[in-house]
């Protein structure tokens, strides 16, 4: 069906759930191939679908509608900017109250809080997390890995319909 689609070479492409059936690598194929056309022909390719994380990695905007109404339009990367700021998640051990509440009084950290057996630690902005990561080593954590994430669009559209009620 996608193949009748391009057949003509149109300028526009509308593509409903475009993965829907497919298995994961049959799936990661099309998502590659959309997008590698659309870069290389200058097809625009508008894609209607609930996977969140699909049209992170096939668009350039998204716009998130919720029961008929445009909520936002964005970069993937703008959208998600409003669902907060990145954070990081600390595995490791000797993580209690104290180490919790100096890294709340570092200028860094929005949150910090005990989460799993780790921390999760809430950045202001695009900071380095380096500083923060011997900060807990100082005060007597013991650092087994340390993940830096930001929210995923899944994120950005929860926080946007949160925002609506």
């Amino acid at each position: 069906a996608i193949a009748r689609a391009l057949l003509h070479r149109p300028e526009l492409v509308f593509l409903d759930e475009p993965t829907a059936g497919l298995d994961p690598v049959a799936a990661v194929s099309l998502r590659a191939d959309i997008v590698a056309l659309a870069e290389r022909e200058g097809l625009t390719v508008f894609v209607t679908t609930h996977n969140l994380a699909e049209a992170e990695k096939i668009c350039g905007r998204v716009g998130v509608v919720r029961a008929g109404r445009l909520m936002a339009v964005g970069t993937p990367a703008e959208l998600r900017a409003r669902a907060g700021d990145p954070y990081v998640d600390v595995a490791g051990r000797r993580f209690g109250p104290d180490l919790v509440h100096a890294l709340l009084a570092s200028p860094n950290v929005a949150d910090a809080r005990l989460e799993d057996g780790g921390l999760r630690i809430d950045l202001r902005g695009d900071v380095p997390a380096a500083p923060i990561v011997r900060l807990i080593v100082e005060l007597g954590g013991e650092v087994e890995e340390v993940r830096r994430s930001r929210a995923s669009l899944e994120d950005a559209f929860i926080t946007l319909v949160e925002a609506e009620r």
